[in-house]
């Protein structure tokens, strides 16, 4: 009789559905994920990407096993190159950073009139402001005013004031100096004072009893031309300690740790995994394999390197097989079995009919 001599799986990809959930992923190219069974020590490779974080912060599969990866340090910048289970801590809090540097940069109307700056009336006796918050060690932000002052052709004065409230004896509503300086441009309109300079050249402390920051300001790409004075770039490094408030997953397979802050950091990197027969696979459940003599040890690397593909979050990897094709070959295998099916009852007809008639 007839007997089915060997099964191999079809590891052809499959589309990409969406999804509305940030941890689901797919595969696009070649690869497996790596899951572990962490109470029987053994990896099992998938195509499967509708992973979860369970109550301990583990990255799982539906079964509990654990997706593998490498793990970031601490910082979120060097990978630790040891296939490990990945985990985020959704409790763990990225404490403060002070401000280090401000950049800035913005053009100043070199039609404006010169005049001299009073901090009794900043408003008043300056052509532009702006203002920044910074934060101190503890990740308390204070509220910086900036004030620009053409005081000479080629020469403008800026002036950091802080409002009394956040200074130790000082009165709300009363401002006090934080910095100043003077910037010189060109007759081009280029900046031509050396940066970066000192932003805090004043004698306060903060009313939270901390000292202000040794900050540094950096105006290099500010320009003096014939237009409005506008501001154009301003950012600064500091940020208050935030704590995490959700997940992403980019391209790479980095998992990305976002915080109440407004800052990201990397926390691991997924790893994913190809064999030199996948054919050699043994089936483990409807869409886990394991690895065995026939399939070779798994070769292993990060999305997107060597031959392995990119990896699409919010998106799972349907099934492969195509439904119309299969209706088809049923039909067409249906419509076989029907012929037999008639050419044996007519047989058995004729053979009927010859013993009647003998």
């Amino acid at each position: 009789g007839a007997k089915v001599s060997t099964i191999d799986a079809n590891f052809i990809q499959g589309s990409l559905e969406t999804t509305d959930v940030n941890t689901d992923i797919a595969i696009n190219g070649k690869g497996f994920f790596v899951v572990e069974d962490s109470v029987n020590d053994e990896d099992f490779y998938t195509r499967a990407g509708h992973f979860i974080i369970d109550n301990q912060g583990y990255y799982v599969n539906t079964q509990g096993y654990r997706v593998q990866g490498y793990l970031y340090d601490n910082q979120g910048v060097s990978l630790i190159n040891t296939l490990s289970d990945i985990q985020i801590n959704q409790n763990s809090m990225i404490p403060p950073q002070v401000t280090g540097n401000i950049n800035m940069a913005l053009n100043l109307d070199v039609s404006e009139t010169p005049l001299v700056w009073n901090i009794n009336n900043p408003s008043g006796t300056s052509h532009f402001s702006t203002g920044l918050n910074i934060f101190d060690s503890l990740g308390q932000s204070h509220q910086i005013q900036v004030y620009f002052t053409k005081t000479a052709d080629q020469t403008w004065q800026w002036n950091a004031v802080v409002d009394g409230s956040d200074v130790q004896g000082g009165t709300p509503g009363v401002v006090q100096l934080y910095g100043t300086g003077d910037i010189n441009f060109d007759v081009d309109g280029q900046l031509s004072t050396a940066m970066p300079v000192s932003f805090y050249t004043g004698a306060i402390t903060f009313a939270n009893g901390i000292a202000p920051p040794a900050t540094t300001i950096d105006l290099t790409d500010t320009t003096q031309f014939g237009a409005a004075s506008v501001i154009q770039v301003l950012n600064q490094d500091g940020y208050a300690a935030g704590t995490v408030s959700g997940i992403n997953i980019d391209e790479e397979g980095n998992l990305v740790a976002n915080y109440t802050n407004g800052t990201r950091r990397r926390i691991a990197r997924l790893v994913l995994a190809d064999f030199p027969n996948l054919n050699g696979l043994e089936r483990k459940g409807a869409t886990l394999f394991q690895a065995t003599t026939r399939s070779g040890d798994p070769l292993y690397n990060m999305p997107g390197l060597g031959g392995m593909g990119n990896i699409s979050s919010s998106m799972l990897e349907e099934s492969n097989v195509d439904i119309a094709a299969e209706f088809i070959k049923m039909i067409i295998i249906q419509r076989g079995y029907q012929a037999n099916t008639k050419v044996i009852s007519t047989t058995d007809e004729m053979l009927a009919q010859l013993i009647n008639i003998l």
